[in-house]
């Protein structure tokens, strides 16, 4: 097992979840003459069979108490995987189950990790204490705690030094200096880390891929699903080069600012706190701070303005975490309308991060569930139906709930689900 741990790492840095169903499902066929694709870069059928046997072999006792850690991690990390084609495709949630496989390659890793103390006793003691910090780094950085994150980064540098610090760490670590305001550090790391993260397949191209894989298998509609997400990729990050690129035109250089007349400056201030941008309000303060004609009333203008704006950011993050708190308890209630409105509020509020994106799933997927589930119980009592009327009835009833949920959630990971339902409603109309 531990021959295969290098290759592992190097496909899970490739990786950014269902319910009762309609009797007797069954996806659409689709043939082609098209050329055979090349080999998948993780065939589903391989890794079903990789989970069942190690899962057997953990069942039966025949991997010993020294690698079971590791092979429980690894049967893990294969779920994972296995729910990568189905999840979905933002940045949040890639980053989080980018996160998640990275914090149950601890167990693996631990086998052949450096220690920094010698002995079996120091090397167990020094491999413990490494994954632990790990741990509460990547729990930091999905918690928004950026400073902490730094905190122990440097800490984990300092006691086991920099080949502890992996590109996953310093993804986060370069992520989080950045919301510091520390900016050049953040290039520093940022850098290096784009480098190691280059040489890795793209998330674009895994989804191209597996489009292509799931036409050669027949299932178009899986296909058009990925064909869908990677336009959502695209629309991603058009959106991303479109910011970048109105930011770059809207923040004045560092000596354009410094020339530009303080109430001019506090103006466009204002424009970034009103965007909630309160990084970018802080640097325009900063540079202008600089500037050596300022009178002592004007630098204390300047000081004055800089403790606002942290007092405002620390107090809209609080609102944030109220807001999300509230969420989480709508959707552990099984309340998802409610769940989805108060969601769409955070949105136009610019709140967002890992947990906004992982409640805004959890409310999306249990309400589609819910409502395929009253789609399925009018599907039933149609069957069960003495009269044609009837019948119709409860069946059209059945494809509008459906039809519904298409509209509202066009890209959901349960769309081909919804589609296969209606087709079956279809085809149960058309007899009648």
């Amino acid at each position: 097992m531990r021959a295969t741990v290098p290759k592992i790492i190097l496909l899970l840095m490739v990786f950014a979840a269902g319910c009762t169903g309609f009797p007797g499902e069954k996806g659409p066929v689709y043939t082609s003459e098209a050329p055979i694709t090349p080999r998948p870069l993780i065939d589903q059928e391989e890794l079903i069979q990789k989970m069942v046997s190690l899962q057997k072999k953990l069942q039966e006792n025949r991997i010993s108490e020294e690698d079971r850690p590791g092979a429980e991690a690894l049967l893990q990390i294969y779920r994972l995987l296995q729910d990568a084609a189905s999840s979905s495709s933002t940045d949040f949630a890639y980053n989080r189950l980018l996160a998640r496989i990275y914090l149950r390659l601890e167990p693996i890793e631990s086998t052949f990790q450096p220690p920094g103390d010698t002995g079996p006793l120091g090397e167990k003691m020094s491999t413990d204490i490494c994954k632990e910090t790990r741990d509460k780094i990547f729990e930091a950085y999905l918690n928004g705690d950026s400073q902490g994150v730094i905190n122990q980064v440097l800490e984990l540098k300092k006691r086991f030094g920099s080949a502890a610090v992996t590109p996953g760490i310093s993804l986060v670590f370069a992520f989080s200096l950045a919301k510091q305001g520390l900016f050049k550090e953040a290039v520093d790391i940022g850098e290096n880390t784009a480098r190691e993260l280059e040489k890795m397949p793209d998330l674009l191209l895994l989804q191209g891929k597996i489009a292509a894989w799931y036409s050669r298998l027949g299932k178009e509609n899986d296909a058009l699903l990925h064909y869908d997400k990677m336009n959502d990729l695209l629309d991603d990050r058009t959106a991303l080069l479109n910011r970048l690129g109105e930011e770059l035109h809207a923040l004045p250089t560092e000596q354009e600012t410094m020339l530009m007349p303080l109430p001019r400056v506090l103006r466009k201030v204002d424009e970034k706190l009103q965007a909630r941008a309160y990084e970018q309000a802080k640097l325009l303060l900063l540079q202008k701070r600089q500037d050596k004609t300022l009178s002592a009333d004007e630098i204390n203008t300047i000081n004055k303005t800089l403790e606002q704006i942290e007092k405002e950011k620390m107090r809209s993050k609080n609102d944030g975490n109220e807001a999300v708190k509230k969420v989480r308890q709508l959707v552990e209630q099984e309340r998802f309308d409610e769940a989805l409105k108060e969601l769409a509020k955070l949105k136009t509020e610019g709140i967002e991060g890992y947990q906004v994106a992982e409640l805004q799933r959890s409310a999306t997927e249990g309400f589609i569930n819910r409502e395929r589930k009253k789609a399925a119980a009018l599907f039933l009592r149609a069957r069960a139906a003495g009269s044609s009327l009837e019948k119709k009835e409860y069946l059209r009833k059945s494809r509008e709930i459906l039809q519904k949920l298409l509209d509202r959630f066009p890209a959901s990971p349960s769309r081909d689900k919804i589609l296969r339902n209606m087709d079956m409603i279809d085809k149960e109309l058309s007899k009648w």
